[in-house]
């Protein structure tokens, strides 16, 4: 019997949200925001956030749930076409994954960083690859 690849992560998933633990997720993407901002060029497709403090609550909800754990917002996310919107391009997507990476170096133990550094990764490449279709002409982003 072939478990799935899907089958086998939600269990680690639900492990991690629980050891990094909701305070965290919520001071790391703190952190970073506030880095981001200062950032000269993440900066500029940023600007288009006029509520700071929501966007900050808006993706700990998003990590949290992307970690594994339990949603406790009733908020849709439409990762693609908000990033389209921005103007994110590869080339940033790369600036993003650095400094996201060194704030998680900065905040978590080196296992827990790169599981959740994994799950951002992941997460890039399918914007790359939506970032990619949208390029080739199909303007239509599901």
């Amino acid at each position: 019997m072939t478990t799935s690849p899907n089958h086998e992560s939600a269990p680690r998933l639900r492990t991690t949200a629980a050891e990094i633990g909701l305070d965290t997720v919520r001071d790391v993407v703190d952190d970073f925001y506030n880095r981001v901002q200062r950032h000269p060029a993440l900066s500029v497709p940023f600007s288009i956030v006029d509520d700071w403090n929501e966007h900050k609550a808006h993706l700990t909800h998003f990590w949290w749930v992307a970690l594994g754990g339990a949603a406790y917002r009733d908020k849709p996310y439409n990762v693609a076409v908000k990033h389209m919107e921005a103007g994110f391009t590869p080339e940033l997507l790369i600036d993003w994954l650095t400094l996201f990476h060194e704030t998680l170096s900065d905040h978590l133990a080196p296992e827990q960083a790169m599981q959740w550094f994994a799950r951002a990764q992941n997460i890039g490449r399918s914007l790359n690859m939506m970032h990619q279709h949208f390029l080739s002409g199909e303007r239509r982003i599901a």
